[in-house]
């Protein structure tokens, strides 16, 4: 910006002015850009969290899963046993195995797939958030180039006849400018 210096020497107080308020612009669209990346940022950390509190709900159901199903083999050993039936081999062993550890054991998995999941998706929000963050910041910075760049060339352009124009229409050469 040294450049400027020399056209704002000689720059009226309404062209000083115009330049200080798009410096202000510039400043201000910067500030707006850290605020929506700070805000962007706070929404990746929350959704992070988000994603844990789901995981752990998983996991919680997960645990519940597997002490349903000791539960229900507990209750097939002991209505085996009631029953005058030795509760590891045969039907007892079966309903066991087919009836209540496999689909416990299905239902557990599905719960630890869950839990993966919840952090994964949570994970990927946040990665998102925090790019669009870092694209507001990049937003604000180009916003706030051109409209210094916009001023500064209004600047340079708003000011007296070239020293090479002598009057009108012609340059110093006598010929016609179009």
């Amino acid at each position: 910006m040294a450049f400027l210096a020399p056209a704002l020497a000689s720059a009226s107080a309404l062209q000083t002015a115009s330049m200080a308020f798009s410096a202000f612009s510039a400043v201000m669209s910067i500030k707006q850009g850290m605020d929506t990346k700070k805000a962007y940022n706070a929404q990746a950390r929350q959704a992070e969290l988000e994603g844990r509190v789901e995981a752990v709900r998983e996991k919680e159901r997960g645990i519940q899963v597997l002490a349903n199903t000791r539960r229900a083999l507990a209750s097939v050993n002991a209505i085996a046993s009631a029953g005058g039936l030795e509760p590891t081999i045969g039907t007892p062993q079966d309903i066991g195995t087919f009836n209540v550890l496999n689909p416990g054991i299905n239902d557990f998995i599905t719960s630890k797939d869950n839990e993966a999941s919840a952090i994964a998706s949570a994970s990927a929000k946040a990665r998102d958030l925090r790019y669009a963050g870092k694209q507001a910041m990049t937003g604000a910075l180009i916003s706030a180039g051109t409209s210094l760049a916009t001023a500064s060339t209004n600047l340079a352009g708003i000011g007296g006849p070239s020293p090479l124009m002598k009057t009108g229409y012609t340059d110093a050469f006598g010929l016609g400018v179009a």
